[in-house]
């Protein structure tokens, strides 16, 4: 049994989106789902199944998710507008318990204004429009997914677990049944070998999915994870700030949607933090990637740099 006094189950490390800072955080789920079947060479996930038992994947009792919920109400009074399920992927619960959290979650605060979650492709493909719908009925809005890639090979190199193609179809489902989608892609993610190949789909992809939010990251190397290997090996040759700087330009010139998408890379492993919405701003974008590869503006240094 969990402990049932007044505070509220975690267990560390806990990963959350960066536009989730002031969010209550949940848990609902423990680990990664997809870390638990050996997927993502890339994340850190992918070594804390292996090394951390107590954050190997579970999924908690709806019960004790409900306590959790409620002692919240009484932490935080009615103050609380913004809540993420935590872990990885808490969209993998069964939808029938997703929508019993969510709607004692707006139960117990009355000011919520938004619900959200981490979501895996086949998280929302194993579930039926119906379900989908009853699951966005019930009030939880916004689900995170990560791309990574859009490159098959790409994909395919780091064991995502996932096409591009069946991440397309998990996001338009979801977005049909009124979910919005928070996409993550990975800059740097196919190593020097694949750089243009991945940026260039990558971008052709997000076109396809037209999300309303999307977010660039940065590769950073987690020790012991299978990348470093490849690195010693010299299979994978890491790319500078300035190759960096070039993906996120053929990514961006590649993007061609129809309804806005917020696009950010303000998470700590950028080098260029940006932020704007595309189509609109996609030659102002453009242009400050310039200004950044001819020195004009400054980028973040390695040593601010973090996961």
């Amino acid at each position: 049994m969990e402990d049932k006094k007044m505070s509220l189950f975690y267990v560390e490390p806990i990963y959350r989106p960066p536009s989730e800072a002031r969010s209550l955080l949940i848990t609902a789920t423990i680990g990664c789902s997809s870390a638990a079947a050996g997927h993502c060479y890339f994340c850190a996930s992918y070594l804390i199944h292996k090394l951390i038992p107590k954050k190997r994947f579970r999924v908690r009792p709806v019960d004790d998710i409900v306590a959790d919920i409620t002692t919240a109400r009484v932490i935080h009074g009615t103050r609380v507008k913004r809540i993420f399920f935590l872990d990885s992927n808490a969209f993998v619960m069964k939808p029938n318990d997703l929508v019993t959290i969510t709607k004692h979650a707006y139960l117990q605060h009355p000011n919520l204004e938004l619900v959200s979650a981490y979501a895996c492709a086949q998280d929302i493909l194993r579930k039926s429009d119906e379900d989908l719908k009853k699951i966005r009925n019930s009030g939880l809005n916004l689900l995170y997914i990560g791309l990574e890639s859009g490159n098959e090979k790409v994909l395919e190199l780091q064991n995502k677990g996932a096409t591009a193609e069946e991440t397309i179809e998990a996001c338009v489902k979801a977005q049909n049944a009124g979910f919005d989608m928070s996409v993550t892609v990975i800059l740097g993610l196919g190593g020097k070998k694949l750089s243009q190949e991945h940026a260039r789909d990558t971008g052709k992809v997000i076109s396809r999915i037209n999300p309303k939010y999307l977010g660039a990251l940065t590769l950073m190397i987690v020790p012991g994870v299978p990348i470093e290997k490849w690195i010693k090996e010299g299979s994978f040759k890491l790319l500078n700030s300035e190759e960096i700087l070039d993906e996120l330009r053929i990514m961006i010139e590649n993007i061609d949607v129809k309804n806005e998408t917020i696009f950010r890379t303000n998470h700590a492993s950028n080098y260029l933090p940006l932020k704007g919405t595309l189509p609109k701003d996609k030659e102002t974008l453009l242009k400050i990637i310039s200004d950044a590869q001819n020195k004009k503006i400054s980028l973040r240094p390695e040593f601010l740099r973090g996961l």
